[in-house]
């Protein structure tokens, strides 16, 4: 039985690779960074807006669309040798419903999916981009700190200060 401590932990946690990026985006960006980071994201947010509001405005139809191919998949000539007390009834009208919604949903599903993984992928390009910019930033003070480091022997082996 979990204890309550991880309950919480699981509670708080980042769900997904996406949110673990967001997270990370704070912590490394800069501020003119971060200010093309939120450009980017509320183009990415508007995009889901219209894949959920186009969802729930064409819903219907979309399900009546998918309901005529299921149908229509039903009623094609099948070539099998399956005796007919063996066979399903390809015109069961619940389960051609339920499909149709499932499908519908699931093609919903899938594009907003597809959002997030470019999304992903916009996030890890910025952070690939800033984390060069830091290392080339950083470079010539830990260059200089090197050349500057004068203690003899084993002393200068080890790196027991740090600025």
């Amino acid at each position: 039985m979990p204890s309550l401590s991880d309950e919480i932990k699981k509670a708080f946690q980042p769900q997904s690779d996406l949110e673990l990026l967001r997270i990370e985006v704070f912590r490394t960006l800069n501020r003119e960074e971060a200010k093309e980071y939120r450009k980017i994201a509320s183009e990415f947010d508007a995009q889901r807006r219209d894949v959920r509001r186009s969802f729930e405005a064409e819903y219907s139809s979309r399900v009546s669309e998918e309901r005529r191919q299921l149908i229509n998949k039903a009623g094609s000539i099948k070539r099998e040798l399956v005796p007919r007390f063996l066979g399903s009834d390809g015109f069961n009208k619940d389960a051609i419903n339920r499909q149709a919604q499932m499908t519908v949903r699931s093609a919903k599903k899938r594009d907003l999916a597809r959002i997030d993984q470019s999304e992903a992928a916009s996030i890890r390009s910025m952070l690939e981009r800033s984390q060069a910019r830091s290392t080339l930033r950083e470079k010539p003070t830990n260059d200089f700190l090197k050349a500057v480091d004068r203690r003899s022997g084993q002393e200068r082996r080890t790196r027991s200060w740090n600025r």
